[in-house]
């Protein structure tokens, strides 16, 4: 899990930022550990071990080796500050001249991407949407998240019409998914801003459906982060509204995804729970479990721990 990266964000230049960001929120190793097991727990959808994890914090605080990207991720996250703050990351350029290149080095990018890259862009996606058709957000939120990244760089920098277009075409089922993505892994913050992206990204597409889905899946998060005020055994019944796989291209064999078996069984336990039919909200709740596990959905999880209460 460790790497070797340049000297300007090696283990001499991190460990002891890591360990001044620990010690000035007066935590222990300890303390750390148990921080971040519980957000690569929710990140990878499987318990990650604080004793492992503290062996590794000591290792990088005392320069003895660099944390992983995925690590570094969830460093920052733990701390709230920019991996480069925590010498993870290069720092960025200063203005200037660097400036200049940068902006020149991005507008050739996006002039580069023509009809053959739009179509691999295209097809990176529908293999993506495959995966996540299939075995859900675990197994393709790192790749859907570049993706995500990479389409909006390409679209903030991209000066013709046509191309314009179609790359707000794919942002904007790109961010669509990335934000059920999110809310599969507990993060309605993070989900509305996906969300905001679709919708934004729709208007440049041409997709006049796009705003009314936004405004579904919106309002959906709202009920959701309102659940904890809610009766038990209420429930809100909402079909997918874009097939995403469908549009784009992705033979899914008339099979339902994997994320919405999840919450057809959550939905079902939620309404067997609130007519007080036993038996069958303990059979709907174990399968919900199970495929929630299976996902990474955290928001499934989170539904079912609170009818145990």
């Amino acid at each position: 899990m460790n790497g070797n990266d340049p000297a300007s964000t090696g283990p001499a230049r991190s460990g002891p930022l890591l360990r001044a960001a620990r010690t000035e929120r007066g935590w222990s190793q300890s303390d750390a550990a148990r921080r971040l097991a519980g957000l690569a727990s929710r990140d990878e959808g499987a318990a990650a071990r604080p004793g492992s994890l503290k062996t590794q914090l000591s290792r990088w605080e005392n320069g003895h080796a660099t944390p992983a990207p995925e690590h570094r991720a969830l460093l920052a996250e733990l701390y709230g500050c920019p991996a480069a703050e925590l010498g993870l990351e290069p720092a960025a350029a200063p203005a200037g001249d660097g400036g200049a290149d940068l902006l020149r080095a991005a507008l050739g990018r996006a002039a580069a991407v023509d009809d053959a890259g739009l179509a691999l862009l295209r097809d990176q996606l529908r293999a993506t949407a495959a995966l996540d058709h299939r075995l859900g957000t675990a197994a393709a939120h790192a790749t859907l998240t570049a993706q995500v990244d990479q389409l909006r760089e390409l679209l903030t920098h991209c000066v013709d019409p046509a191309t314009t277009t179609r790359l707000a075409g794919l942002l904007a089922t790109a961010a669509l998914l990335a934000g059920d993505q999110e809310r599969d892994r507990g993060a309605p913050d993070r989900a509305w801003r996906a969300y905001t992206l679709a919708g934004d990204a729709a208007v440049p597409a041409g997709r006049e459906d796009l705003p009314g889905i936004v405004r579904l899946r919106r309002e959906r998060l709202l009920r959701d982060v309102d659940a904890e005020s809610a009766p038990p055994g209420r429930v809100d019944r909402q079909e997918p509204p874009v097939p995403l796989w469908v549009e784009l291209g992705h033979e899914a064999g008339g099979e339902h995804s994997v994320r919405d078996r999840t919450e057809a069984a959550l939905l079902e336990a939620l309404a067997a729970h609130g007519a007080g039919r036993t038996e069958d909200a303990a059979a709907a709740t174990s399968r919900a479990r199970r495929l929630a596990l299976r996902t990474g959905s955290v928001h499934t999880l989170t539904r079912l721990d609170e009818l145990g209460r």
